[in-house]
């Protein structure tokens, strides 16, 4: 008889864990969408900065070659 009256309550326990599980898995995997979101963000903004900065070099490398080049200094 004990058993008769545990199995439901048991079954609704598991039950309702499974449900927070689920809801669980969902949010974890919307945190996870936002995150690849934001690395991908992250990582265009930092290509961006990698090729001004080259740019930069570029020009400085420029201005002290003809810097060397230029006479009377």
């Amino acid at each position: 008889m004990l058993a008769a009256i545990q199995a439901p309550v048991i079954m609704m326990s598991q039950n309702r864990q499974d449900t927070k599980d689920r809801v669980r898995g969902e949010l974890d995997y919307d945190v996870n969408l936002r995150a690849e979101s934001e690395i991908q963000s992250l990582s265009s903004k930092l290509n961006l900065l990698s090729e001004k900065i080259g740019d930069v070099d570029d020009l400085l490398r420029e201005h002290l070659k003809l810097k060397e080049q230029s006479p009377g200094r």
